[in-house]
């Protein structure tokens, strides 16, 4: 009778769990969003087949062989060893959840697992002829950190995170909502006070009215703006940090993060001026400035931190497996 009880309880488990299942494998309903992720094994694969595109050629390699190709593409391969591990456990972590997403959405050509467009990645011809003879010193470095990014995927409730990365922030980290428009718990604004003593911190660029308006029409030819360049740029909404949230061209509103991409900006903390023709950009940071920071990570693998640490500071909440 005993026996009995346990098979019925198990049995109503099972019938009671299925329309939750159901819904796990429903998509989002955002255009933006990527399909819900199906709860599964986190683990890197041992092999995968990166799609060149600018070759059209597609290629088998192990873990090691592809996290050590973007490593050398990503990252500034003299840094820490530990910085190395954490941007290398965030492009593992980033890589499979696209993977899973890419061809769920039918994204990725026959054949492939990944694309070097979502990646950027670096074979060994191209390393050599990036670094020369400081690709061999550090090798070893960018190996040891493959390996590490192999085995620990960073997960948010037991999913794979879109694990971003930058350059260097403008003091702290941009929200992700400002970015994409889609609040990540783990994608939080973070200080990263270290950052401000990057060499290029601030930077300054020039741009007339003529290419301002010409890199306007290529990003909408319908957009109408003011005759007057002075009246350009108006009711800037910054944060804290400098991070642009929103501002308005004529009739027409755009985040920070289109303005950097419309003018070329390095990051969507900046300041404008205009003057005698000429719009004046003055840029903090570098990137969109989501996520690891990885100036900011270098830093503090200066300071004694562990990959761990690292990316537990950039990435709240998370969890290293």
């Amino acid at each position: 009778m005993k026996d009995i009880a346990i098979i019925m309880i198990m049995f109503a488990l099972v019938i009671f769990a299925l329309p939750f299942a159901a819904n796990a494998l429903t998509p989002h309903d955002e255009p933006d969003e990527p399909p819900a992720a199906v709860a599964q094994a986190q683990e890197f694969p041992k092999k995968l087949k990166l799609y060149l595109t600018g070759s059209g050629e597609t290629v088998e390699l192990t873990a090691s062989e592809y996290l050590t190709g973007c490593l050398a593409a990503q990252i500034p391969i003299d840094y820490e060893p530990e910085a190395l591990k954490a941007q290398a456990a965030a492009t593992a972590t980033y890589t499979l959840r696209l993977m899973r997403e890419l061809e769920a959405a039918g994204k990725i050509p026959d054949g492939a697992d990944i694309t070097d467009e979502n990646d950027p990645y670096y074979n060994e011809e191209q390393r050599k002829a990036a670094y020369g003879a400081d690709y061999e010193k550090y090798r070893q470095n960018l190996e040891a950190a493959a390996e590490y990014g192999r085995t620990h995927i960073i997960t948010y409730g037991g999913e794979p995170i879109y694990a971003v990365y930058h350059p260097v922030s403008a003091g702290a980290t941009c929200p992700s909502e400002y970015i994409w428009g889609r609040e990540l718990d783990y994608l939080k604004s973070v200080e990263s006070p270290q950052d401000v003593t990057y060499l290029n911190f601030e930077c300054t660029n020039e741009m007339t009215e003529p290419e301002a308006r010409a890199a306007l029409s290529r990003y909408d030819p319908s957009l109408e703006v003011p005759v007057d360049g002075a009246k350009w740029f108006t009711d800037l909404n910054v944060n804290e940090y400098g991070y642009v949230i929103s501002c308005n061209i004529g009739k027409n509103t755009f985040s920070g993060i289109d303005i950097r991409t419309i003018f070329g900006l390095r990051s969507p903390a900046f300041t404008v001026t205009y003057n005698s023709g000429i719009f004046t950009f003055t840029t903090k940071g570098h990137g969109h400035c989501a996520g690891l920071s990885q100036y900011g990570a270098n830093e503090l693998a200066k300071r004694g931190e562990t990959a761990e640490s690292i990316i537990k500071t950039y990435y709240r909440g998370v969890n290293v497996a």
